[in-house]
């Protein structure tokens, strides 16, 4: 099994050494969904994650969690039965369980990185990005597979899902410096569909500054202007609820 490593990564001091010392705002973390809210409606983001009030995402999403939940049993041999939702994948999921029984997968990661992207805990006080993944099979001792199992739409999420992509890169050669090539799956459970993103280290970093100055300009936040749209305030709860919190959403 590839093992967790700290290390320093002096090739980026340019990009990072500034951030150390920088105050940071309201949200001091981030993930790939909250980098979202924050860059669809900054009042959204104030709402759920200043004022913590609990965001009701709806039936869709409680399903997805309850397949991702059942998978994750499947493959660590703790569910019998491959759950119906996943037949589509069925060779896929049984590649994952003989690659845990082998000890080449890991399940469920959630990992935590400081401000100069050193790893670290999930919730530690010096938590800055997290970064959480279904699974990821390291093929040989340089290359592994991240793999996110989906039950959304593909259509109309492939900008999305392809910067979630390069987060999940990012996040593994940071984690792993042995590593030298990641694949990036995506597999959309309801569809029967695959997308897949293959990085180097040198390619998946050359993303990375952005990625890093859109952090930023998240966690360093300390105004929070609402962006009302039809579109933007189509599957907010904090509009749509019986009392609605955001006196700003488009009827």
């Amino acid at each position: 099994m590839t093992k967790l490593v700290q290390h320093k990564r002096p090739d980026l001091d340019n990009v990072i050494a500034t951030d150390k010392d920088m105050e940071l705002g309201l949200i001091p973390a981030w993930s790939h969904s909250a980098l979202k809210t924050f860059e669809t409606c900054a009042y959204r983001s104030y709402i759920s994650k200043v004022k913590r009030v609990q965001e009701d995402y709806g039936p869709a999403a409680a399903r997805g969690t309850e397949i991702h939940e059942q998978c994750e049993l499947y493959v660590k041999g703790e569910l019998p039965e491959l759950p119906t939702a996943c037949n589509k994948f069925k060779n896929k999921f049984e590649e994952l369980r003989e690659g845990f029984a082998n000890a080449k997968v890991e399940l469920e990661g959630e990992w935590g990185f400081t401000i100069d992207w050193e790893p670290c805990g999930w919730m530690e006080p010096v938590t800055w990005a997290r970064i959480k993944l279904d699974a990821i099979y390291f093929e040989t001792e340089t290359s592994a597979r991240v793999i996110d199992y989906k039950t959304g739409k593909k259509i109309g999420n492939e900008i999305s899902h392809s910067q979630q992509g390069i987060t999940y890169a990012i996040g593994s050669f940071f984690r792993y410096p042995e590593l030298e090539s990641i694949q990036v799956e995506f597999w959309y459970l309801d569809q029967g569909e695959t997308t897949t993103q293959v990085y180097t280290r040198d390619q998946a970093m050359m993303f990375m500054p952005k990625l890093h100055e859109r952090a930023l300009e998240m966690t360093t936040a300390t105004k929070f202007p609402p962006n009302p749209s039809n579109y933007n305030c189509k599957w907010c709860s904090f509009k749509n609820s019986e009392h609605p919190i955001c006196e700003w959403g488009v009827k």
